[in-house]
């Protein structure tokens, strides 16, 4: 008897036992999300977030040659910065493998919508972005180093520090947009709060001050476009600017000016660009609202939405009159 009886125990420990492995969640059950956006997002979040670090480094040191400039840094301590990080650079250049996805992360790709194809493009651009974090601060070190016994390399310092932090504020935005929200515009409303958790959260460099998260990739491209047409203006001048290194003080003077100019303009556009996408949004809303409406025959609530639709109407009228001459 009380050998069926230690049999019977052990046979429902074993079922039991078997229930609770079945009932444990995976990660991804526990995120409620696929398995497969689990594993896209990991890898994603591995490359995104080290290119951040890289963005964060680059920031840091051009702050360092500002605050030299604006007397709260000694000129030794502004050299350590670069030469400090563009040690740090070159590391990282160093240990930066060609990356391939396998097999399993190719299928995961496809299946939550991500070309495998692009994706190895992106994942395999942060060598560029290095040697231009490297190309950039070799400039400022060699101006820094002369600037103190030199006005005229004092004001290629500070020329080009503002190209580098222009162009990085453009950056900001076309990595975002271009290289982050790109990827994910189909994410769902549990896929949005993992990605927040696993990759936004964690950003310190390539998050814009007035980011927007948009679910069409044709609005993540425009707006990584506009992000683009920032850094090409900021390419442009600084071209025209290094082959005119003998130029009076007075057009380099010129040219910092219209580098700020531009600087400006492309802020503008992208306010712009966000008030656009809002009024869009809302005719959008207010459009379903009167047929619902029109269809309950709400003669009331039509006044009502017609008012909104004025006042819809004006702000996209003096959004545009803004620009006009």
């Amino acid at each position: 008897m009380m050998k069926k009886l230690c049999a019977l125990a052990a046979a429902l420990l074993a079922v039991l036992a078997g229930c609770g492995a079945q009932d444990a969640a995976t990660p991804w059950q526990a995120e409620d999300i696929s398995e497969d956006f689990y594993y896209v997002t990991g890898d994603f979040s591995q490359h995104f977030l080290a290119l951040d670090a890289d963005g964060a480094r680059y920031e840091q040191a051009l702050q360092a040659v500002q605050e030299y400039l604006d007397g709260e840094l000694s000129h030794n301590e502004a050299q350590t910065s670069l030469s400090q990080t563009l040690d740090a650079v070159q590391t990282e250049l160093d240990q930066t493998e060609e990356a391939v996805p396998d097999d399993s992360l190719t299928e995961q790709l496809r299946a939550v919508g991500i070309s495998p194809a692009e994706y190895e493009l992106f994942i395999n651009g942060r060598a560029n972005e290095l040697q231009t974090h490297q190309s950039r601060l070799s400039t400022l070190l060699f101006y820094l180093e002369n600037a103190p016994g030199d006005p005229h390399a004092a004001e290629n310092l500070r020329f080009f520090l503002a190209a580098d932090q222009a162009e990085l504020d453009s950056l900001r935005g076309y990595y975002y947009y271009g290289c982050y929200n790109y990827w994910f515009t189909d994410a769902q409303a549990a896929e949005h709060t993992y990605l927040d958790k696993t990759v936004t959260e964690h950003l310190t460099c390539y998050y814009p001050a007035d980011a927007v998260w948009y679910d069409e990739k044709s609005e993540t491209e425009q707006r990584a476009m506009l992000c683009l047409d920032g850094v090409e203006a900021v390419v442009d001048l600084t071209t025209a600017h290094v082959g005119n290194q003998q130029t009076e003080l007075y057009q380099l003077e010129q040219n910092y000016a219209a580098l700020l100019e531009l600087v400006e303009e492309n802020r503008r556009l992208e306010e712009k660009l966000v008030r656009l996408w809002d009024i869009s949004e809302r005719l959008e809303a207010l459009n379903a609202e009167i047929v619902t409406a029109k269809q309950n025959g709400d003669t009331e609530r039509l006044a009502a939405l017609k008012k909104e639709l004025e006042t819809i109407a004006e702000e996209y009228e003096q959004l545009n009159a803004a620009d006009t001459p």
